[in-house]
């Protein structure tokens, strides 16, 4: 695989602060090809495990079992937003066409829109390399004045925001899709989230999911009533009550508190977590942030040898994500009583 211009800078980084720790341009490229098989059991064992759980749920069929089931099932709404992720990227799977159809088909289980995301999050890393002040979507860096917003932004339920954004934006594209402008003239939107779609086609893309996106919508509609039950206690509440919360807990940890002024770089404006070896195989290894955004393109199965190169560079590095949030709920605490 080819080796991207962002990789090769870092690897030049990586030579030059330390001799120990080299790493070639051949182990760069071995390191980036994607394994044939490795994705598709794990996704089959991630997938299977949220089946599992709903069964144990129906066979057992009393409240306490029911709420662990949602509890796991949540859990596993994060993983297949991870699985996303890498798909984005193409890097999860050996196909590219394998990536798209499995980006989109988690993306429509959790009620997104694929390419809407997929090119946002380009941006995002895209901001995250450039040199300068952060001045694109910042919000992967915010921190919380208080805790009342911390316990707000714990309990809110992501698909709200997802939605209003995706809305304006949709709205915009469809007008902008009525209308002859120039690429140019296109980017001076007053939308700042059309700025993330460059082309007519990565547009277009957009517009397509949405059509994907009611077509699931009314055919778990369907389902929902045909088979209420299954639907409601195997789908919906998980998504409605636990994916959110879970969500916050393992996304909030990539940035946030990082540095996001004129003096970040890809050290210190982004966080590795390192977790236990359950959360990190469910997880994708997307705990390993800081060495994902060196190495983008990377296969995520690889990004625990890269990071044995890389820990004694890291500014932002936790071992669990339940100190992790403990160690701001701390300081908001005692922030609010001085």
């Amino acid at each position: 695989m080819e080796i991207t211009e962002n990789n090769q800078i870092i690897e030049h980084t990586i030579n030059s602060d330390t001799q120990e720790n080299k790493i070639s341009n051949e182990e760069l490229r071995l390191l980036h090809q994607i394994p044939t098989f490795r994705p598709i059991v794990q996704t089959f064992i991630v997938i299977g495990t949220y089946f599992i759980f709903a069964a144990i749920g129906f066979w057992l069929n009393n409240w306490a079992v029911w709420l662990l089931v949602w509890l796991v099932q949540g859990f596993l709404f994060v993983c297949f937003f991870a699985a996303i992720h890498y798909c984005s990227h193409y890097s999860l799977y050996n196909s590219k066409n394998t990536n798209r159809f499995m980006g989109t088909f988690l993306s429509l289980v959790l009620l997104m829109n694929f390419s809407f995301h997929k090119y946002i999050h380009i941006g995002h890393h895209r901001e995250a390399k450039s040199k300068g002040k952060i001045i694109g979507d910042t919000s992967a860096w915010q921190t919380f004045p208080n805790i009342n917003t911390y316990l707000f932004a714990l309990t809110y339920f992501y698909p709200l925001a997802a939605w209003k954004n995706w809305w304006l934006v949709t709205k915009d594209l469809y007008l902008e899709s009525l209308k002859t402008h120039t690429q140019e003239e296109s980017a001076l939107s007053d939308n700042f989230y059309l700025s993330y779609f460059k082309t007519p086609e990565q547009r277009q893309f957009v517009l397509q999911n949405n059509w994907l996106l009611l077509s699931w919508f009314v055919l778990m509609a369907g389902l929902t009533v045909i088979f209420p039950g299954i639907l409601f206690f195997g789908y919906w509440i998980p998504l409605a009550t636990f994916a959110s919360p879970f969500g916050f807990i393992f996304s909030i940890t990539d940035h946030y508190g990082c540095e996001s002024d004129l003096n970040h770089n890809l050290w210190n404006d982004t966080r590795t977590m390192i977790s236990n070896p359950i959360i990190r195989f469910y997880y994708w290894n997307n705990n390993y942030h800081v060495e994902h955004h060196l190495y983008p393109s990377m296969p995520p199965c690889n990004y625990s040898k890269i990071h044995e190169l890389i820990q004694h560079h890291l500014q932002h590095i936790e071992k669990s994500y339940l100190m992790f949030h403990l160690k701001i709920m701390q300081g908001l605490i005692a922030a609010k009583s001085h």
